[in-house]
């Protein structure tokens, strides 16, 4: 197996691990504490150390798509019930990602379930969070890995 490919089924393996964890907002791992920076200061540091790099990694996940608005994944909101209202009425998720790890009986319903999954984040316009990103990496050797399930 190549190097990629392990790193790719090592982090799937990961993410199924502990998605509980990740679920109720919690992380594996010990952070450090707060920042002492401000955001400001934050976003001034990112944007130099991005230009002093010679290349950057990006880890991401379908965060980015919820701080753009498509926060439908992690909660039952009104965005939520906007596409997967009939589902929730049925099967009382907690958002879509709730939907994928459920137990289904009806098989029509769970792949009526999944093209409407597909169909919401396919036909989603890009959110602002990855235009900012393509933004600050503009003109970078940049490679992006990600556990998005949301394309």
């Amino acid at each position: 197996m190549s190097f990629y490919k392990d790193l790719v089924m090592q982090t799937q393996m990961n993410f199924q691990k502990y998605y509980g964890i990740y679920r109720r907002g919690g992380t594996p791992y010990e952070l450090a504490g707060p920042s002492k920076l401000s955001m400001d200061e934050k976003i001034d540091r990112l944007v130099q150390e991005i230009r002093d790099a010679d290349c950057v990694i990006v880890g991401g996940a379908s965060g980015l798509s919820a701080a753009g608005g498509g926060n439908f994944y992690y909660e039952n909101n009104d965005s939520f019930k906007k596409y997967f209202g009939k589902f929730e009425e049925v099967y009382h998720f907690n958002g879509a990602f709730d939907g994928m790890f459920r137990h289904w009986n009806d098989r029509a319903a769970f792949w009526a379930f999944l093209a409407t999954f597909l169909h919401t984040t396919l036909t989603a316009p890009i959110r602002a969070p990855y235009h900012d990103l393509d933004s600050l990496l503009k003109g970078k050797d940049f490679f992006v890995i990600t556990t998005n399930q949301d394309t």
